[in-house]
């Protein structure tokens, strides 16, 4: 058997493995694409009239139903930063939503302690592009003195 008839028999082949894996993949990406999609809408629904979403960032809280929670949870949570205020959402579900005036976020390290009032509703680790939560923390700082300025 010649090299040419090797190579062709070879070529043949990987296209029975590498056909149905290329297709298999478009289908899975085409399937996160649409419902990363979907999710987006149902959280963009929820606005009001006039809110807009400054940032959104993927957050982990500490503990969920008493179990801590682990780094793949962080896919799961989003944290948004709006004009009017401060979101937790789950997948298509807010959790809570509170405007600027009424929370206050501090730090702990790395993790961010979200307060309403007295209390302190949210223990959250933010994943930010150089790990550390002070961006969040200054915009929200900004944020929540000019709600108090706009709105006595």
């Amino acid at each position: 058997m010649s090299a040419a008839k090797v190579s062709l028999l070879a070529f043949e082949l990987s296209w029975w493995i590498v056909g149905p894996v290329a297709v298999l993949a478009g289908v899975i990406g085409a399937f996160a694409g649409a419902r990363a999609g979907w999710m987006e809408g149902v959280r963009e629904e929820a606005l009001e009239p006039g809110e807009v979403v400054l940032s959104a960032y993927p957050v982990r809280p500490l503990f969920e139903d008493g179990h801590a929670t682990g780094p793949s949870d962080s896919a799961r949570f989003e944290l948004r930063v709006t004009t009017l205020g401060l979101q937790l959402w789950e997948g298509t579900g807010r959790l809570w939503s509170h405007p600027w005036r009424a929370v206050r976020l501090t730090a702990e390290g790395d993790f961010v302690l979200v307060h309403h009032g007295d209390r302190e509703i949210a223990e959250l680790l933010v994943d930010t592009f150089d790990g550390s939560p002070d961006e969040l923390l200054l915009g929200a700082e900004r944020l929540r003195a000019r709600a108090q300025h706009t709105h006595p």
